[in-house]
């Protein structure tokens, strides 16, 4: 009797390994930052609409930094588990 197996396609990183709870978790992290006096996500709209906050996060990466998609989730890690140790911290406006 032959058992079949399903094999799993990755499309990226292990979220849950990162510390991370769902891929929309990478966007709003990602979508609050300030780099260098500039907001990622400049529109207040698309901070409501999460295809738009998704796609104005990836541009910018994308064209300031040459950072891929699939290696955001990595950057988002990195910052969550900075401001839980207390390296880095939310400003206040």
């Amino acid at each position: 009797m032959a058992v079949k197996q399903k094999t799993q396609q990755n499309q990226g990183p292990n979220l849950k390994a990162l510390g991370l709870k769902s891929p929309m978790e990478v966007i709003d992290i990602l979508a609050l930052l300030n780099i260098d006096g500039e907001r990622v996500v400049n529109d207040d709209r698309a901070l409501l609409d999460p295809n738009q906050k998704a796609k104005a996060v990836m541009e910018f990466f994308a064209s300031r930094f040459r950072v891929k998609p699939t290696d955001l989730p990595y950057l988002a890690s990195m910052i969550k588990q900075d401001l839980k140790n207390g390296k880095i911290g939310w400003r206040k406006r």
